[in-house]
């Protein structure tokens, strides 16, 4: 069952990145419903991760945690000599603390809020969280 609720955040957080990378590729402003500048955030250095904007990452990762959860659903555990849950761990920890860390950025240094990245932030931290309950619970 959890596996079905990671399928649908990671549809959402992908929908939002690419949302996101839809509307810079366009030159277009994202409309922030909160009232803060959004495009302060998105077109911020802080944007990038080794020169690749967040946004493709986002939907990279999305793309990945969506593929694992759906093959986890249906039973495929192992892909070669790698565990699919290990890989899907590691990648939302990954993608959780990363975003942990962007939401610091837009709180201390940017102090501009986009709601479309803390929509993909809470999403990446909701997700790894929902993979690391059943390990928790084995202890």
């Amino acid at each position: 069952m959890l596996n079905i609720w990671i399928l649908a955040l990671s549809m959402l957080g992908f929908s939002v990145s690419g949302y996101i990378f839809y509307k810079k590729k366009k030159n277009q402003k994202l409309t922030c419903v909160i009232g803060k500048n959004c495009e302060a955030v998105v077109n911020s250095k802080y944007n990038k991760f080794f020169g690749v904007p967040n946004e493709v990452i986002g939907m990279f990762y999305y793309l990945l945690a969506a593929l694992s959860a759906a093959l986890l659903y249906f039973n495929f555990k192992d892909l070669g000599p790698v565990s699919l849950n290990f890989l899907l761990v590691i990648a939302s920890g990954g993608a959780a603390t990363y975003s942990f860390v962007l939401i610091l950025i837009q709180t201390f240094i940017l102090k501009e809020w986009c709601e479309y990245c803390l929509v993909s932030a809470g999403v990446s931290i909701i997700i790894f969280v929902l993979k690391i309950i059943p390990l928790i619970a084995l202890y």
